[in-house]
């Protein structure tokens, strides 16, 4: 993994080299087919990438699929109450094994062959094969994996660094609600037609939120800096009497290839909402160890595509996936705790209802900052100081690549 091939690097030295330090990056980054293999290589597939929650492979035999780029990688729970990793690739001829995104089985069989693995990924049986066959050798390629507060995490790099000990010091943020304890209420896809760069750079900064979000932005007072950091003294001191970390964690943007991303901080919210909805009121039982609601929201990113918004009765987990391109998967999870029920305590549309049309309108803008890219009339303009985040992400990206 980590090996740019020779047309990427032709292609990458002058675009980097000619990058102005504050401004958008230029159109090739967003359409080039070599970059983007390259991208997949240098970041995705030596990444530590969000696969799923326990919750979601909760039985013995019950897998899932993760797809980046052409890669499918199959997460399951083994008889033995592992979690493993494996690519979902057949050991005899190279088919896919699972075909179904997600299901129960006793072990998996090739739809091809017929040759059996058991869920530990050992080779069970094979048909047909000349005596002296040693199927030892041919179990399902295994993959990293990391759990770290009911969060699974996958890693494609055989010399991948310990998850939980890289993030360890974001810990304290995440202990009061009880991740591993909840369970996933809802989860959707939103595939938009752009480069998996112009979807995380919209998603880091809030530069649009106020002319594009008007619900996220009567909730949340990151759509103004001025307003959060008026309000953030009080709420901090709030959270710090109910028990939530007060601290922030910035590492965001780590230089090490090898090194995980990771960032913890408290923003405010506008009183009186106290959570994500659409009335700022509670949509859900509260998580963990919260007693209070406290007025604030916790935003996480773990690794460099997976990222949390926190509230006290639920929790938005984003993941960006690159399929192609310029065709991207933004995949969203909504955690409750695990003993609450739909109808009984907790409105799924009630408590989906923000983020699924914020979503709707940040696929919009996405795809449109596409179209405007992919124009011979595009010339990367200068960010803003509200764009902060994307700047560090662009720097990031081009070290990385580079």
């Amino acid at each position: 993994m980590g090996d740019l091939n020779t047309e990427a690097r032709k292609e990458l030295q002058p675009l980097i080299g000619g990058y102005e330090p504050g401004f958008a990056l230029s159109a090739d980054f967003y359409s080039s087919r070599s970059i983007f293999e390259a991208d997949l290589s240098e970041i995705f597939f030596c990444s530590w990438i969000y696969a799923a929650h326990v919750s979601q492979l909760a039985d013995s035999g019950s897998y899932l699929l993760l797809e980046i780029g052409a890669e499918s990688i199959i997460l399951v729970r083994d008889s033995d109450d592992a979690i493993r990793a494996f690519a979902n690739v057949c050991r005899h001829r190279g088919s896919r094994i699972c075909t179904e995104t997600s299901g129960k089985v006793r072990a998996f069989v090739c739809p091809y062959h017929a040759w059996t693995y058991e869920l530990d990924g050992r080779l069970r049986s094979r048909r047909s094969m000349a005596p002296g066959f040693d199927q030892s050798g041919y179990g399902l390629k295994r993959l990293s994996v990391s759990v770290f507060h009911g969060l699974v995490f996958v890693n494609l790099d055989p010399d991948a660094p310990d998850f939980s000990n890289e993030v360890s010091e974001v810990n304290s943020g995440l202990d009061i609600y009880g991740l591993e304890n909840t369970r996933v209420a809802c989860q959707e896809t939103y595939t938009v037609d752009a480069n998996w760069k112009l979807a995380i750079e919209n998603f880091m900064e809030c530069y649009h939120c106020a002319p594009a979000h008007a619900e996220y932005s009567r909730v949340h007072a990151l759509k103004s800096p001025k307003d959060n950091e008026a309000l953030r003294p009080k709420m901090l001191e709030e959270a710090k009497r109910l028990g939530y970390s007060t601290g922030s964690v910035d590492n965001s943007m780590p230089r090490g290839k090898q090194d995980v991303g990771y960032f913890y901080a408290r923003n405010a919210l506008y009183p009186p909402c106290v959570t994500g909805s659409e009335n700022g009121e509670p949509v859900a039982p509260l998580l963990g160890g919260i007693k209070e609601y406290g007025g604030g929201v916790a935003d996480i990113q773990l690794g460099p595509a997976s990222y949390g918004i926190l509230y006290p009765d639920h929790a938005v987990l984003y993941r960006f996936l690159p399929r192609d391109i310029q065709k991207t998967d933004m995949d969203i999870v909504w955690l409750v705790r695990e003993d609450a029920a739909p109808g009984r305590d907790y409105d799924q549309d009630q408590l989906t209802w923000l983020w699924r049309v914020t979503t709707e309108a940040d696929k919009r803008i996405i795809l449109n900052n596409q179209k405007g890219v992919n124009s011979r009339f595009y010339e990367p303009g200068p960010l803003s100081e509200m764009e902060t985040f994307t700047a560090a992400f662009i720097e990031w990206y081009l070290e990385r690549i580079s």
